[in-house]
């Protein structure tokens, strides 16, 4: 029997893709930003870009949009309300060639821009199954006795709770007292009916104080009290 590893609650799958799905969008709308604004935001989306990913092309199209953009309005600009014909020419080509060709340029770097960042890889000592077993082991008795000198201490280090946040590793121990449904069910031999029966019997008639209590009182098979006295806690 090997350690139980720490409780992962279930993920919720739907909020997930509900999530992605939104951040994909927003990218998108990101992308399409120069054509949304005639071609105004595109200097915007052209920083936002430059300032998650450094890129000299990033660059050079942000300094190039900007200056079309600005030479279309300036020259359309200091005419007033009647410009001739060609600044009014200008004017609407730059606008068309930035709308255009930035939201080209966007969506072809939309996926190298907004890409997750790279986890960092930790390298970690490679152990023998027999010395991780043996390291486990030595947890959970150093974790016991924590537990038996001074179980405030013990609540306050989360032994036994690995569906708390907790920096402190007591080898997989789970205290049979306190730990919600799904870490108990999480014991060998321990199914969905025994688990309720243990949370019911702790809040009726007061906390377990050893393994031989609940194998008297839940219904667990007797083969499996080897393995849950290597992993059983009882914290008051």
């Amino acid at each position: 029997m090997t350690a139980l590893g720490p409780y992962v609650p279930p993920l919720d799958h739907d909020k997930n893709r509900t999530r992605n799905g939104w951040a994909r969008f927003g990218t998108y709308m990101w992308a399409f930003m120069p054509l949304l604004t005639c071609g105004f935001g595109a200097p915007i989306a052209f920083a936002t870009a430059l300032a998650r990913r450094r890129d000299n092309l990033t660059v050079t199209a942000l300094v190039v949009h900007s200056a079309l953009m600005l030479a279309g309005c300036t020259a359309i600009g200091v005419y007033g309300e009647y410009p001739p014909l060609w600044a009014d020419v200008l004017f609407y080509c730059t606008v068309g060639i930035t709308s255009l060709v930035s939201t080209a340029h966007l969506l072809l770097i939309r996926s190298a821009v907004w890409a997750p960042p790279e986890r960092v890889h930790v390298p970690v000592a490679r152990l023998s199954s027999m010395e991780v077993v043996d390291r486990a082991r030595r947890l959970r008795d150093q974790a016991r006795r924590t537990a038996e000198a001074d179980p405030m201490l013990a609540k306050r280090l989360g032994i036994g709770r690995p569906d708390l946040p907790r920096q402190f590793d007591d080898g997989g121990l789970v205290d049979l007292n306190h730990a919600p449904l799904p870490v108990l069910m999480s014991l060998p031999g321990v199914t969905e009916r025994s688990a309720r029966q243990i949370q019911d019997w702790v809040e009726q008639s007061g906390p377990f104080g050893s393994l031989g209590e609940v194998m008297l009182v839940i219904e667990i098979s007797p083969t499996f009290e080897h393995h849950l006295r290597e992993y059983c806690v009882f914290i008051p």
